[in-house]
């Protein structure tokens, strides 16, 4: 070990120092000189010196640099895979008691003589020496990238990967391995053998369909060492059979595609359990069966079409709308409707208020219910009766004539977009006819469509929206809509854009804002290796967005166990993070007291299974071996132990590396200076105090 001494301050000032202990000395000791004698006073002078020199430097901040020769010995690093493909097959119970002795014992061996560092692999690469062989996925691209990011220019003499060679994550290892600067040797784990096995490997559909919907389904089925042999696929919901089919294999590396079509029939979050019967002398059934979850919801607007008398106008607009499966249509003339007009989510009013009924209590109800609503003037409207209404639009007609109003599309429009082919397709259209009026504006009105007279674009509107801030309005100033559907059919063969005009403006007033002062969102399903995740909004009295108040969640799982959790406060929201949850099908509500008001929202989710590891159990040894070959390394099996703890040592390369550190102390903090000093104190006082001098 050397060592230097570098000073913070210049090192000129050195002199001063000793100036300073010879001053100091010779001051003390001139006075004693007689009494004391020649001898005995050089000494003590030269004690007092050096111990008035020595805390002179140390003012100076001197460094105390040393250089250090550090042996370290190679490290191994023994990864294991710890996925659950290496549990699964015939050799299962191995894996899970002898192997594990084995490899101890083999790292107790090579302990000896090398730095041993045990990481697992799976859903993750972590340092860890306990095996489990229960995770669920096998992402082998982690190894490479977390030891190169670990030991990069550290002392490795080589990285012993112990795997199945079955990955279902990341990208190829053999691709990841390119940029390991470490040597690799193979263990090779699992049975190549293959075994007669009938596997469900995806099962492919959309996560949220409406209620009444048929919904596609397609499963994709694969048999292994199965010819001759046949399955049945079932589908069932609730111990009720939807689905079944016979699966006949005709080759030993079977595989079928099987579309089908369930019904939603329930709303909510429904769950189906797919299955394919086992085999004889199957292994592995885990793989057999999966759980499908759809979120059912009834979006399905409900839309009642009012009219004065029949006309054509509320037939297209009833044959529109039936064609698209979110709406529910009914269409009944004024006099002979029955039904409870709160039920509907939508009311178009044809000629409504008409001459016939200037003030009917259905209009009256669906104000008072604040329904959404659509008005489509004519020659039966009563104009004054519909200036008494808050639509948006008031009308003051001229004459009793009527206009040839053409459609004209506003670009300043922005409640709602629409195609550009429906944008160029106004140009065409045949014209409404509208009352010869003055049109005003009134509120928060919007035009969708100006009226055009001939060549000349008006400000008058013929189609208009408005909110008032309980319900939407619509107007379409001018009757005859039907001839736009024709005219569609006419020049496209099809009533595509008459049906996009119809659903954009009954989607927009139909479609109500949520206005719960506590609203929490979550997905409807999470895997079991997935967190289950939730934000919420809390609002005010005022409907503004708040966060003060503490926003508890409780989530049941089927077994009726409660888990209580708190919300994190985000910037002018929540957040939470439940971890994750066991398969099964959870309830939650949320609660929130604002002010003296409480709040709550209930809601449910489900959690799946992942048995990804299961699909796949046949071990890839060829994967391993070119691993191993690539990255100067060698393939070995489990019970090779000694052969590749005797393939390590006989290596040149793996050997201890001398590393030469430089190492900074502060001189102030060395003890020896400090009882340096105090034994030179120590001597100078006991020899004064001999000679009788204080």
């Amino acid at each position: 070990m050397n060592f230097d001494i570098t000073f913070g301050y210049p090192t000129w000032l050195l002199i001063f120092c000793l100036l300073l202990g010879g001053g100091y000395a010779t001051l003390l000791y001139y006075r004693n000189y007689e009494s004391l004698g020649r001898k005995l006073s050089i000494v003590l002078g030269a004690l007092r010196f050096l111990t008035v020199f020595f805390l002179a430097v140390l003012i100076l901040a001197p460094m105390i640099e040393r250089i250090i020769n550090i042996e370290e010995d190679p490290m191994i690093l023994f990864v294991q895979d710890n996925s659950g493909s290496v549990g699964f097959g015939t050799d299962s119970a191995y894996y899970l008691n002898e192997y594990k002795n084995e490899v101890q014992s083999f790292k107790e061996e090579l302990s000896h003589d090398y730095d041993v560092r045990t990481y697992t692999f799976g859903e993750s690469f972590n340092r860890n020496s306990n095996f489990t062989f229960d995770e669920r996925l096998t992402n082998m691209s982690d190894i490479f990238e977390g030891l190169q990011t670990s030991y990069s220019n550290r002392n490795v003499g080589a990285v012993i990967l112990a795997s199945d060679g079955i990955y279902n994550r990341g990208i190829n290892p053999l691709y990841a391995s390119r940029t390991n600067n470490f040597s690799v040797y193979s263990v090779a784990l699992g049975d190549t053998t293959a075994h007669k096995d009938v596997i469900l490997t995806d099962v492919l559909h959309n996560r949220v369909t409406y209620l009444g919907n048929k919904f596609p389904v397609q499963v994709h089925i694969e048999a292994r060492e199965c010819k001759g042999e046949s399955s049945t696929l079932t589908i069932n919901k609730d111990d009720r059979e939807l689905f079944s089919k016979t699966i006949d294999f005709t080759t030993n590396h079977h595989f079928e595609t099987v579309d089908l079509t369930l019904e939603a029939e329930e709303v909510g979050l429904e769950r189906y359990d797919v299955n394919l019967s086992a085999v004889d002398g199957e292994v592995n059934i885990e793989n057999n069966s999966k759980e499908l979850f759809i979120e059912v919801i009834d979006s399905r607007q409900k839309v009642l079409i009012l009219y004065n008398t029949p006309h054509p106008d509320a037939g297209a607009i009833k044959q529109s709308l039936e064609a698209n499966e979110h709406y529910e249509v009914k269409s009944s003339a004024i006099n002979d409707f029955n039904d409870n007009v709160e039920q509907f989510n939508l009311v178009i009013l044809h000629q409504l208020p008409s001459f016939e009924n200037p003030r009917h209590e259905i209009l009256e109800n669906i104000y008072e219910q604040e329904i959404p609503r659509l008005f489509i003037n004519g020659s039966q409207t009563n104009i004054s009766a519909f200036n008494n209404l808050p639509t948006g639009v008031n009308i003051q007609t001229r004459s009793e004539q009527f206009s040839e109003a053409l459609p004209n599309f506003n670009q300043g429009f922005a409640l709602f977009s629409i195609e550009d082919d429906t944008e160029d397709f106004f140009s065409s259209l045949p014209p409404l006819y509208s009352h010869f009026a003055d049109y005003e504006i009134e509120g928060n009105a919007r035009v969708f469509l100006n009226q055009k007279i001939g060549n000349v674009v008006t400000d008058d509107p013929l189609i208009i929206f408005s909110d008032d801030g309980t319900a939407k309005t619509g107007v379409i100033t001018g009757e005859g809509i039907w001839r736009w559907r024709l005219h569609n059919y006419m020049h496209k063969q099809n009533h595509n854009i008459f049906d996009e005009i119809i659903s954009k403006k009954v989607q927009y007033l139909s479609v109500l804002e949520d206005k719960s002062h506590l609203q929490v969102f979550g997905e409807p399903m999470y895997y079991e290796n997935e967190p289950v995740e939730f934000s919420a909004e809390v609002y005010n009295q005022s409907f503004e967005l708040i966060n003060e108040p503490e926003l508890h969640l409780s989530i049941t799982g089927e077994d009726g166990a409660e888990y209580p959790y708190v919300f994190n406060r985000t910037t002018n929201a929540y957040s939470l993070n439940a971890g994750t949850y066991p398969a099964g099908d959870y309830q939650y509500e949320a609660e929130v007291t604002v002010g003296d008001q409480k709040y709550s929202q209930k809601g449910e989710f489900s959690v799946a299974e992942l048995n990804i590891e299961q699909l796949q159990t046949i071990a890839n040894h060829q994967l391993m071996y070119r691993l191993a070959s690539e990255n100067d390394g060698k393939l070995f099996y489990p019970g090779q132990w000694n052969e590749l703890a005797d393939e390590l040592k006989q290596r040149d390369d793996i050997k201890p590396v001398l590393y030469s550190q430089k190492q900074f102390e502060e001189a102030i903090s060395l003890r020896g200076i400090f009882f340096l000093i105090i034994l030179l104190i120590t001597i100078e006082w006991f020899v004064r105090r001999r000679s009788g001098v204080y």
